[in-house]
């Protein structure tokens, strides 16, 4: 074979290989694409858009030596710096944006950045507890009180310090501890911070209070009745208030409730007033069947753990009328001078009233109650009122004090209040040795001028080592309709406003009564009522100063304190 042909067979040759060697590269898949990232230390989504993966963590995360798990094209590779990368086993460190390239089969690049922001840092949240009041016996001055900051928070990090002050001085490092704390009102701060530098503080109060010596008026007083008033003092004297209604069982719009099943304000809120108010006029001057009904409202709630208290709405001796107004009779007019001065047997006639109802309490009920007598005097409404014949300040005071000597010496079951109208006139009040609580009625009272009032009667009450309530209260204009944050925005903003100065072991709001149809009628809510009536009511009900039912019951009023 000459040079030539030789020359012409290697060309050939080579044309062959070179297009075998190109046939080769055309079969390698092309594909490079990073089709699922994670950090395997970190909960959180990451994103792929175009070229760009990235992910948001919280504030103070570390990203340091974390471990890629991804997913690529088949047969590609994912290379950070040069270094092929193995899902679920390298580690890279992901400060600052790290970019990261797929290689296909057939050599083809796709490059990636990766980018893991950090949102803000929360700030932490404090949690100091609840307020609380601690009792200590008499003659103790300082009590060890267990500060807890455990129901602190760092959604985003972790909380590192915890520094607990009051009046700016620190007291305790940590999350809990105990303190020593002397009688009296201790505000204090809880101060944490966390990993990132961000603070948050809270506060609670402690009072730090002697028991009071509440002991009954009657010195013969069960031991049931005497455990009830020191734990209606431990209420008054702390940051809650029972809530009462009168007759909240028996008493609904168009009817009586004769199942005794519910409530309005549990079909409104889930649970039963924690104070019962019942008047025995329905009891003397009603059927038996509605007799029986009110004792059996009274058992259950005594039987749940529930505070009942009596109003009597007496009727007069011969027109049988509570009102003035209504009575035409003057020897009705001068009812109140005639028992006290003992003329014409009208004291008789009250005597034989009172048994009635002093026999209820000791063979019906055989509980304590507390009997709030001849309550509004200083107005004109009723016959005891300012309207009756030759009425006088000290005619109320000698007629009240005679009530409370003749129950006083037929029961042990008693516990006497003693409840002005508004305003509060302390030149009614009998002594000392005839009242255990104090009370006001108070109707259609602004926030502010509830705030005072209570003010003067809480400060009447500590005053005279008696225990303050709200004796009466309510809405006559349309509440449902006109006033529907009447709950809220009056009675619970007028006490809490008063902070400290407002100490009240109960409210009680009047009846819904049966003898309407109308919603313009009610004192609290039921079922049917408008949503903005019935949700101020639950709210009235959430916040943490109230007491219904089923708080009474856990705190075992009847129980030794």
């Amino acid at each position: 074979m000459g040079k030539f042909m030789k020359y012409i067979l290697g060309v050939l040759i080579a044309i062959v290989l070179l297009s075998s060697s190109c046939e080769k590269d055309d079969n390698k898949s092309p594909l490079n694409e990073l089709k699922n990232f994670e950090i395997l230390e970190l909960d959180v989504p990451f994103q792929i858009s175009d070229n760009v993966v990235s992910g948001f963590v919280s504030a103070g995360t570390i990203l340091t030596d974390r471990t890629i798990v991804f997913e690529i094209s088949e047969k590609a590779s994912l290379l950070i710096d040069g270094t092929e990368q193995v899902s679920g086993v390298s580690k890279h460190d992901f400060t600052d944006e790290v970019e990261v390239v797929v290689v296909a089969e057939n050599g083809a690049k796709k490059p990636y950045t990766i980018i893991v922001g950090k949102m803000a840092n929360e700030e932490p949240v404090s949690y100091a507890g609840n307020d609380t009041v601690i009792y200590v016996e008499e003659g103790v001055t300082n009590k060890e009180v267990v500060l807890d900051g455990s129901g602190s928070i760092d959604e985003d990090g972790e909380i590192v310090s915890y520094r607990w002050e009051e009046e700016g001085a620190q007291i305790l490092t940590g999350m809990s501890g105990e303190v020593n704390l002397p009688l009296g009102k201790h505000t204090i701060t809880l101060k944490v911070e966390d990993n990132l530098g961000a603070t948050h503080e809270s506060q609670l109060t402690i009072y730090v209070r002697e028991i009071q010596a509440y002991t009954p008026l009657d010195l013969d007083a069960s031991t049931a009745t005497q455990n009830l008033l020191l734990n209606l003092g431990k209420i008054a004297n702390g940051p809650e208030f029972a809530f009462g209604q009168e007759f909240p069982m028996s008493f609904k719009l168009n009817s009586l409730r004769w199942s005794l099943e519910t409530s309005d304000s549990k079909e409104v809120t889930g649970d039963h007033p924690a104070v019962y108010g019942i008047d025995p006029h329905y009891m003397l001057y009603k059927s038996e069947d509605q007799k029986q009904l009110h004792i059996d409202e009274a058992l259950y709630a005594y039987q749940n753990g529930g505070i009942i208290t009596f109003d009597f709405h007496q009727q007069s001796r011969y027109n049988h009328k509570i009102y003035m107004d209504d009575i035409t009779d003057d020897r009705d007019k001068s009812l109140m001078y005639d028992i006290v001065n003992d003329n014409d047997g009208a004291r008789d006639w009250f005597f034989e009233e009172l048994d009635q109802v002093i026999a209820m309490i000791n063979n019906d009920l055989g509980f304590p109650v507390v009997f709030r007598l001849y309550h509004e005097m200083n107005g004109g409404w009723f016959w005891w009122g300012s309207k009756a014949t030759n009425h006088s300040k000290q005619l109320y005071i000698d007629f009240f004090r005679l009530a409370v000597d003749y129950i006083r010496d037929r029961s042990n079951l008693v516990l006497f209040a003693w409840s002005p109208n508004v305003p509060f006139d302390t030149d009614y009040y009998p002594g000392n040795n005839y009242v255990d609580i104090v009370g006001v009625d108070y109707y259609e009272p602004s926030a502010s001028q509830l705030t005072s009032v209570l003010k003067q009667v809480s400060s009447f009450a500590a005053e005279n080592k008696k225990i303050a309530v709200l004796s009466e209260t309510g809405q006559r204009d349309n509440y449902i309709n006109n006033y529907p944050d009447f709950w809220t925005s009056t009675i619970l903003k007028g006490i809490k406003d008063g902070a400290d100065e407002i100490k009240i072991a109960w409210v009680l709001g009047w009846f819904n009564a049966p003898w309407t149809s109308s919603q313009s009628d009610l004192f609290i809510p039921n079922a049917e009522s408008p949503a903005s009536a019935r949700n101020d009511f639950v709210e009235f009900y959430q916040d943490g100063t109230t007491l219904f039912l089923q708080e009474t019951h856990e705190m075992q009023l009847y129980e030794t304190p």
